[in-house]
């Protein structure tokens, strides 16, 4: 317990932890398709693993203490980087806060009693609302496209219709010629066969 409780070993896990916490940051920065949590947990291992071998532990004592001492290193790279990520967005809240305290000149006000927007966030505004009329201007084209097609679609129907009625009256056109010729055809064989 002695050993445990001693201002070196409460250094050292602290240390460990800084390490951890400075060399997976700097992994992640380079290679952001690793997750930092697992990159800080893969050398927390690594550094408990070196500190094991240095040891030279045995076996079964030896893998305990490694997975216990990995976890402790990772839970101060952890904590450490939590705390750092925390002091860091309150100091760039607090930095962004006195600017906007201090440099009022960076509002435009309209005259219409509106609040004042930001230059950045009005050119960000902007370029939103010119992405939004693109995109409907796109729908407006592809639906102008669409439409012409089935005018196109309609067109063919009609005159398809139309020839289809123009063939049917000239059918029926043919079919009265036709009941005609066989009325004059009996009215003649009744003239012609008449009794004298």
């Amino acid at each position: 317990m002695n050993e445990f409780l001693n201002p070196k070993s409460m250094v050292t896990p602290g240390v460990a932890g800084s390490v951890v916490m400075f060399l997976s940051n700097a992994v992640c920065f380079q290679f952001p398709e690793i997750a930092p949590r697992w990159a800080a947990l893969g050398l927390s291992f690594l550094l408990a693993l070196c500190v094991m071998v240095a040891a030279k532990q045995k076996l079964l004592p030896g893998a305990g203490f490694w997975v216990v001492n990995s976890l402790i290193i990772f839970s101060v790279a952890v904590g450490s980087a939590g705390v750092a990520a925390k002091a860091g967005s309150q100091t760039a809240n607090g930095a962004a806060a006195a600017m906007n305290f201090l440099v009022l000149s960076a509002y435009a006000q309209d005259s219409g009693g509106h609040k004042p927007v930001a230059p950045a966030t009005a050119a960000a505004q902007t370029a939103a609302l010119q992405a939004q009329l693109d995109a409907a201007k796109a729908r407006v084209a592809q639906q102008e496209a669409q439409l012409a097609t089935a005018q196109q679609a309609a067109a063919a129907a009609t005159a398809e219709a139309q020839k289809a009625q123009a063939d049917r009256d000239a059918l029926a056109a043919l079919r009265a010629q036709e009941a005609q010729d066989k009325d004059k055809t009996a009215k003649n064989k009744q003239r012609f066969f008449k009794q004298w």
